[in-house]
């Protein structure tokens, strides 16, 4: 019994974010993330800038909501863009948990907590994309980090240490430059 309660305070506490205004919220958050995702696909650009719309929806409306922005954002983006983004739902997911729970915290009140949310970001993506990159792809995905990642392991770096050092290069300006665009 006392099983059940716990899982109806848990669906309810997610569920109770999930207002008219975030279900308007999230295809606004979906389109900025398509646009962000397809302008680094069209330039083959070494950052990523497709959470920009996740991490504005869950600033305003929730982690639950930003994560659902997200995984809808990779989603499309993967079926129609180029489907080795499918495997990075976690990612974004992730992304849009982590922003949300922050802010709820407070962080997004400041600008310099807005840059420690950046750095806290960047440690969730690094941990969810190099093992992604690593896994699936054995390095590369036709993306445009491959450059770092390949000059990474050309130097004879093994492959997982190879996924964690680029990211650690590619994500502090992408999620840096992402909460700060988000900043309300």
């Amino acid at each position: 019994m006392e099983d059940e309660d716990i899982v109806s305070r848990i669906v309810h506490h997610i569920t109770k974010d999930f207002t008219t205004r975030a279900r308007v919220l999230i295809p606004i958050g979906v389109t900025i993330n398509i646009v962000g995702g397809l302008i680094v696909n069209l330039l083959h650009l070494p950052v990523y800038l497709d959470t920009i719309g996740t991490v504005l929806v869950a600033v305003l409306a929730g982690p639950w909501v930003g994560a659902t922005t997200g995984a809808a954002s990779n989603i499309i983006l993967g079926l129609v863009v180029r489907p080795t983004l499918l495997p990075y739902t976690i990612t974004t997911v992730t992304v849009g948990l982590v922003a949300g729970y922050m802010a709820k915290a407070g962080f997004f009140q400041r600008f310099w907590k807005v840059v420690v949310v950046g750095i806290v970001l960047v440690f969730a993506a690094t941990f969810t994309v190099a093992p992604t990159t690593a896994i699936f792809f054995g390095g590369a995905t036709g993306g445009g980090a491959d450059i770092i990642r390949g000059t990474i392991l050309a130097t004879g770096e093994k492959l997982m240490a190879a996924m964690f050092r680029a990211e650690f290069l590619l994500q502090p300006v992408d999620k840096i430059t992402v909460v700060v665009i988000a900043y309300p």
